[in-house]
């Protein structure tokens, strides 16, 4: 069983991750049957917003706490309180200034005076729940991460359902009244779960330390969130709600999958970094070939099947938009090269240099989508969102090879890989050739694409933990 010591963690933190996108996920298969589409594209307009409030109400501080794990556990409770002292400051200073001008964020913003009153409450549990999760997969606890975050996701659930039969109007705001309670609850449970780390000290040095790593990559969170976000805030002012909706749909139920690279990838980082430590870059390269493995076998899925599993699974007022979902997954292949060579640029502390990347690739977006959208339409959206994470990931790799010099990374393969599952699905999108014909080629393009990556598969069925305590 020793061999397969990984696939528990990577079970709960694939658990806990589907979990903390639990609105999304929600809104795809439950929300969405219960409010219109012009309702669903509200919520998902809420959402791209709280992203953006959450990075700029925090100044990302949380993000440098976790970093300050990896290099200095002994004075984490002096780092922890003088973090939260910080983030505290700025998070009601803020909370002020939005609430002295409701009116003019109202009117910016497209949403309503509750629902921004309600977002300030759902940042404040991010920030919380973001560092609860760092900390948690620190110490490889990700059974507690499981618990908690399935608690508030199905708490979150019940209560948005029940408001939804209730409210006869404006259904969104069911969603958003569940969010904030189930948030609430969880800023209680965070704040006494790691009140023993808490200490009434505020250290200059350690907060200097935590904004020296987090502050740099303000640009470069706002512009990931830009990249998964502003695309439907572009959609919502060319052609409204209803339209921002189907597409919401589309590209949620595209990037689902995802979610299981990001689960693995949260299991590996304690060993990725401690192997970097070690220099033991055969690890970090046999490691990460095979996370890329498994990125490609579950994008292939979804460029083959999934317009198909998920029209049997929403509404049928979404199946216009349902071939996007594969064009979305190609974007999310292309983003995982960048998910798994970004860390050796965090780790050589050069996180300016991933705050220029990332702003890079999100004006080649927002330029696409101002230039295209107009021409082309809503979906052309999902054709841009690839272009740039496809961008982003090429431009990382340069910049490790050329400025960091730890490793040499070689890309050709991941760019042939995803080259090949966009020619197939050009290919199933060009030729029609029947489902008699079309569904048993394409069961045996998923089973050959598993076959040839069935070593990256075992790698991460059999990957041990490598600790600092293992090279002692």
């Amino acid at each position: 069983m020793k061999k397969f010591l990984a696939f528990r963690q990577i079970v709960d933190h694939l658990g806990a991750t589907v979990a903390s996108k639990f609105t999304p996920l929600a809104s795809i298969f439950v929300y969405s049957r219960y409010m219109t589409i012009e309702d669903y594209g509200v919520v998902n307009l809420f959402s791209s917003y709280l992203w953006i409030f959450g990075i700029a109400m925090s100044l990302n501080l949380h993000a440098g706490v976790g970093r300050f794990i990896y290099a200095n556990l002994r004075d984490f409770p002096s780092c922890f309180s003088t973090s939260l002292f910080a983030i505290g400051f700025l998070f009601l200073s803020s909370s002020a200034l939005v609430l002295a001008n409701l009116g003019t964020f109202e009117e910016l913003l497209g949403l309503p005076r509750a629902g921004i009153m309600l977002m300030l409450v759902i940042v404040l549990g991010s920030i919380l729940e973001a560092l609860f999760a760092q900390i948690a997969i620190f110490e490889q606890n990700s059974a507690l991460l499981l618990r908690v975050s399935l608690a508030k996701a199905l708490g979150t659930c019940a209560l948005a359902v029940l408001l939804l039969f209730l409210l006869t109007q404006d259904k969104y705001m069911a969603v958003l009244y569940a969010d904030a309670a189930a948030n609430l609850l969880l800023i209680g449970f965070v704040l006494f779960r790691l009140r023993a780390s808490f200490r009434l000290t505020f250290n200059v040095g350690h907060l200097r330390y935590v904004a020296h790593y987090a502050m740099p990559l303000i640009p470069y969170m706002l512009s990931l969130t830009l990249l998964a976000q502003f695309d439907r805030v572009m959609i919502d002012g060319f052609f409204g709600k209803e339209v921002t909706g189907l597409y919401s749909l589309a590209y949620n139920a595209g990037i689902l999958l995802q979610m299981l690279v990001t689960a693995v990838l949260n299991v590996f980082n304690p060993s990725f970094f401690e192997s970097l430590r070690q220099r033991d870059y055969a690890r970090v390269a046999r490691d990460s070939s095979a996370l890329f493995g498994l990125a490609v076998v579950v994008t292939t899925l979804l460029v083959l099947f999934g317009a198909e599993i998920f029209s049997w699974l929403v509404p049928s007022k979404y199946g216009v938009a349902l071939d996007l979902i594969p064009i979305v997954a190609l974007g999310g292949l292309s983003f995982t090269t960048f998910q798994i060579w970004v860390r050796v640029i965090a780790y050589a502390n050069r996180t300016y240099l991933i705050s220029i990347i990332a702003v890079t690739a999100s004006i080649l977006n927002i330029s696409l989508n101002a230039w295209l959208l107009p021409l082309f339409g809503y979906k052309i959206a999902a054709v841009t969102t690839v272009l740039a994470y496809l961008a982003m990931s090429l431009l990382c790799v340069w910049v490790l090879n050329r400025f960091i010099g730890l490793l040499k990374v070689n890309v050709w393969p991941e760019l042939g890989h995803i080259a090949l599952l966009a020619a197939t699905l050009m290919f199933f999108r060009w030729f029609e050739l029947g489902d008699a014909v079309e569904v048993p080629l394409k069961l045996a393009l998923l089973a050959l694409c598993a076959w040839h990556f069935r070593g990256s598969l075992l790698v991460i069925l059999r990957w041990k933990p490598l600790l600092a305590a293992d090279a002692a």
